[in-house]
């Protein structure tokens, strides 16, 4: 008599499940279940049934964590950083322990919708975020299948297009960013300290990212050809690459602008060429303020105090708002063509300009449509056809 433990795995040849076993001992050894569960831990059986190497026995937590230790470090800092999140806390403690093979496109579905805000109210995701989530286990299972950890075929992979059958998650969130007018930008900047008026000015009429904003040193203002060199970012305590390749693009500085930062130089205790513009208090310039503090402590009262929110203080609304309201207050009222405000905010297509940063204000809509009014009675009038 002897001890054999059963379990399934993926048949390579046609990817099939079926049943396998390995040898634990023989009963004479080990005369009870227990003493045969405590061999086969000593001989690390679970460990071989699932080795990656074995295609169609790998869990989705070993497949995972090989796509992080061999690709993330690849990526941005910030990109990097929100991998690991979306791996750590919430494919793995959910998906961790089953056979990535055996992981149904339902089964995904139907959890993405559990997780989002229309089923748990406030603490639900947005489905932006819950895409975000669906590409990564989609990064995770490409990997796996280019390093032969489970078959290729694309029936194994959950998200696999929705067309072929993939878990299906909407696209569209119910976010709408802040538009700030130009009024309103001057008020916030009389309430605020020296720094940050310089700052908001700065991000409200160039659109650099916050980070961007943060990580220039004086060096980086290029007075003669009138532009401002964006070479790093400051992030999360950490300096880091630009964003992206349309991200390091020189941003034009109008004279203005140029005289703003000239006079924040000379009242600024670190003006060195290597010191950084917004440099903190708190660490003698050896760092750049930090945004988010930023936003808590100056931009949001001030907004708040000059009547920016009229229906509460909204969930989100910091220093991107801005760049939302560069592109709006551009093409829709100053008509500026596309490709300027594409350039100025160093987008790489100009779709991400108009679909996601350029709205509309209500007096701009409200003037249109009486355009067509106008064009519509002036007709009638002519003809008589309306009275």
């Amino acid at each position: 008599m002897l001890w054999m433990l059963r379990y399934y795995a993926i048949r390579p040849a046609d990817g099939k499940k079926v049943q396998r076993t390995l040898f634990v001992g023989y009963v004479v050894d080990f005369p009870t279940q227990s003493d045969a569960w405590a061999e086969a831990d000593r001989l690390h059986l679970a460990e071989k049934i699932n080795q990656p190497g074995r295609l169609g026995t790998a869990s989705f937590a070993q497949i995972a964590r090989h796509y992080a230790d061999n690709e993330l470090l690849r990526l941005a800092n910030t990109t990097e950083y929100c991998y690991h999140h979306i791996i750590d806390d919430y494919l793995v403690p959910r998906w961790g322990s089953c056979y990535a093979v055996e992981i149904k496109p339902n089964e995904v579905e139907r959890w993405l919708n559990s997780l989002s805000k229309e089923a748990k109210a406030k603490n639900g995701l947005e489905w932006p975020t819950l895409r975000k989530m669906r590409n990564v286990i989609n990064l995770i299972y490409a990997h796996a299948q280019r390093q032969g950890l489970i078959p290729e075929d694309l029936k194994y992979n959950p998200v696999r297009p929705a067309g072929l059958g993939g878990a299906r998650c909407k696209c569209t969130s119910d976010y709408e960013a802040l538009i700030l007018i130009p009024e309103q930008t001057f008020t916030i900047l009389n309430l605020v300290p020296t720094l940050e008026r310089t700052l908001i000015l700065l991000v409200a009429v160039t659109a650099l990212r916050i980070s961007e904003a943060l990580g220039l040193q004086w060096r980086d203002i290029d007075y003669e050809n009138s532009q401002i060199n964006v070479r790093r970012r400051w992030i999360r305590g950490n300096i880091d690459k630009p964003k992206s390749k349309a991200s390091k693009a020189p941003v034009a500085m109008a004279p203005l602008l140029a005289e703003w930062l000239r006079a924040w130089r000379n009242e600024s205790m670190h003006s060195k060429p290597e010191d950084w513009i917004f440099a903190s208090i708190k660490t003698n310039g050896r760092t750049p303020r930090v945004g988010n503090m930023l936003v808590a402590d100056h931009l949001r009262p001030a907004a708040a105090k000059s009547g920016v929110f009229k229906n509460g203080v909204p969930k989100r609304f910091g220093f991107h708002n801005l760049r939302h309201s560069l592109s709006s207050f551009l093409i829709t009222e100053k008509k500026a063509d596309v490709r300027t405000v594409q350039d100025t905010l160093r987008h790489a297509k100009p779709d991400m300009t108009l679909g996601a940063y350029t709205k509309s204000p209500m007096k701009a809509r409200i003037a249109a449509q009486q355009q067509v009014l106008d064009a519509i009675f002036d007709k009638s009038a002519s003809t008589g056809a309306v009275q």
